[in-house]
């Protein structure tokens, strides 16, 4: 479980990085792209000179990559980045922070992984606990239209696919080359949709730039690469519902770093969060069993 909370803890770094970037004049989609071409670029040159075998796949398992790549790094991005546009921010990350229920439920008909009562505990109280850092709870946080919440169930769908196609790769393929090729059909796909919609390249600062490269490098390379070697030895259910500890940790940054106000009901919810992931750990030490994730 460790090293899904080490890339938890890259993950959550993302909107700090986000909004120092937008507030340089970047636009969304841009980012989002960009971010996976460098993560790309950094990954296969640092792969290239160390483990060269790892940049290739089986040509059986090429056709998986691909529809991984588009599925689970690009379409999610993109579809993120389209439910902002439509819909709150409160109902873009509730909806998508669905997903861990959507792979429990998946995971026992595709990776035979059992749903029990104590799964459903935990679901539970991560859900209200997403609810609330989000400011769910509050008036007006769920307007919008149909079509944002489309594009936020779709962000979902690909969440949940990124962790079940994952984990049916990972019997497989290594999971730095299940990241280099998600990051590479990703990117086209990310580099099309910004193409279509004008392709506009900002004119940044050299700061910009070394934070695009930091999104590169901590909340894409690390915390995938982390997460994918997590998924190898965790099941996948149990791996998506510790990710729900994401938006707490990153409205703690943004208490931290922008001074931005954390309520009482934010705090709950990340206490509810964190009792959700202590009650999956509380089944791993009563049975003995020591999950090195």
């Amino acid at each position: 479980m460790s090293l899904v909370l080490a890339a938890v803890l890259f993950w959550s770094t993302l909107g700090l990085m986000g909004k120092a970037l937008y507030s340089l004049g970047a636009e969304p989609l841009f980012v989002v792209t960009f971010r996976v071409l460098f993560a790309l670029g950094i990954l296969g040159v640092g792969l290239g000179f160390v483990q060269p075998r790892l940049l290739r796949a089986p040509r059986e398992r090429i056709p998986g990559l691909a529809l991984y790549g588009v599925v689970a790094v690009g379409a999610n991005f993109a579809l993120f980045f389209l439910a902002l546009q439509h819909t709150t921010v409160a109902t873009a990350i509730v909806v998508a922070y669905s997903h861990p229920a959507l792979v429990a439920l998946l995971a026992w008909p595709i990776l035979r992984e059992p749903f029990t009562a104590r799964k459903l505990l935990a679901l539970a109280f991560t859900a209200g606990g997403v609810f609330l850092v989000a400011g769910g709870h509050e008036p007006g946080a769920f307007q919008g239209n149909l079509i944002g919440l489309g594009y936020a169930l779709g962000n979902a769908l690909c969440l949940a696919a990124y962790n079940l196609m994952g984990k049916r790769l990972l019997v497989r393929v290594d999971p730095w080359t299940v990241m280099f090729y998600g990051f590479l059909f990703g990117g086209m796909f990310l580099t099309a949709l910004w193409g279509g919609q004008g392709a506009v390249l900002p004119i940044l600062p050299i700061q910009g730039w070394l934070i695009i490269v930091a999104l590169a490098v901590f909340p894409s390379i690390l915390a995938y690469g982390l997460y994918l070697m997590a998924l190898r030895r965790l099941e996948a259910s149990r791996a998506a519902i510790v990710a729900t500890l994401e938006p707490i940790l990153a409205a703690a940054w943004a208490w931290l770093a922008l001074g931005e106000g954390l309520s009482v009901d934010q705090i709950m919810g990340g206490v509810l969060v964190i009792a959700g992931i202590l009650v999956l750990r509380v089944r791993f030490d009563r049975r003995g069993v020591k999950q090195n994730v």
